[in-house]
């Protein structure tokens, strides 16, 4: 790849980073289009980093892209919003059977670390990174990259609405109890105790983001 190759790429990833957290605090509704030339204005780019940058998002599958129409952001169902929770406990289930018993005290004491600092987060962006960094770390010792960039994705589609609908105070008792629960059937090694555990937090993050968006 050629240096001024590469430096598109990177120019495109980029402003996908910005477009996603913008897309994820809420800044634009659901069905929006996003119009290239007003997003080059916006971030201060020509409109060709804009178009790739909307492609990885179309890949992410947060934006939609129709000839003669543009890009949109997708709206979800709650069905849809259903669905890709079911997906993620079939697929973070099966990672975390597969992590724990490759976890040792030094992998959980790191955990514990992002638990608490979870806990005490009242900035909504930072509340959302902080539990996306304690689920992957769960299951990063599960040596199944594949399962793990499928269960980034599904995350992804539905973490907008986490964002934009719930804050950090939302179960916030909830999760942390379910997130303790959770540490300490992987560290007892209770493999079909985790599982629950975790299903049953997805299961309820699901009804309070389905519940937000009934609302709007």
């Amino acid at each position: 790849m050629s240096n001024i190759a590469a430096s598109a790429s990177t120019s495109a990833a980029i402003i996908a980073a910005r477009l996603r957290a913008d897309i994820n605090e809420g800044r634009w509704p659901d069905g929006t289009a996003l119009r290239q030339d007003e997003l080059a204005m916006l971030y201060g780019v020509s409109r060709i980093p804009v178009r790739e940058a909307l492609n990885l998002l179309r890949d992410d599958g947060l934006v939609v892209i129709e000839p003669n129409r543009g890009a949109y952001i997708i709206k979800l169902s709650v069905a849809e919003v259903e669905e890709i929770f079911d997906l993620r406990i079939l697929l973070e289930a099966d990672a975390l059977r597969r992590a724990i018993p490759a976890h040792s005290r030094k992998t959980l004491v790191l955990i514990e670390a992002m638990q608490a600092q979870l806990e005490l987060e009242d900035v909504k962006a930072a509340w959302m990174q902080s539990d996306r960094a304690f689920h992957e770390a769960l299951y990063a010792p599960s040596d199944r990259p594949q399962t793990l960039v499928l269960i980034n994705k599904l995350r992804s589609r539905v973490e907008r609405y986490g964002l934009s609908k719930l804050r950090p105070g939302s179960r916030r008792e909830g999760w942390a109890r379910e997130h303790r629960q959770l540490l300490a059937a992987v560290a007892a090694g209770d493999v079909e105790g985790a599982v629950r555990v975790l299903s049953e937090h997805l299961q309820e993050t699901c009804r309070a983001v389905c519940a937000a968006l009934t609302q709007t």
